[in-house]
């Protein structure tokens, strides 16, 4: 007996597959990651010319802050997957700021 059905549905499987691993929540690396992104955009329009140990530095202090922040702990609740995306492809502060509203 033809089964016609069996390819499309196995596409189907693994499409249904592939859209729930997009929508799952950033993780808190991801997070982190996130904030170290923002730190570095924010960093290379006001201050030109910072250089990587001072970036780094700065990265640094924005994580400590963000580990006493329970608003930063709620980043994995709150940040959908899409956000998370276009945040991290943001190529300036204003449009990953955008990416979160």
């Amino acid at each position: 007996m033809n089964r016609p059905c069996a390819p499309l549905a196995a596409l189907v499987l693994c499409s249904a597959w592939i859209l729930s691993a997009c929508g799952k929540a950033p993780s808190r690396d991801e997070c982190d990651a996130l904030l170290e992104h923002y730190v570095e955009l924010l960093v290379h329009s006001d201050r030109p010319g910072t250089n990587a140990s001072e970036l780094h530095k700065i990265q640094l202090q924005a994580r400590q802050k963000a580990e006493q922040d329970p608003e930063f702990g709620q980043c994995p609740k709150r940040v959908s997957r899409r956000a998370f995306e276009c945040a991290m492809s943001a190529t300036n502060a204003d449009k990953l700021e955008q990416c979160l509203l």
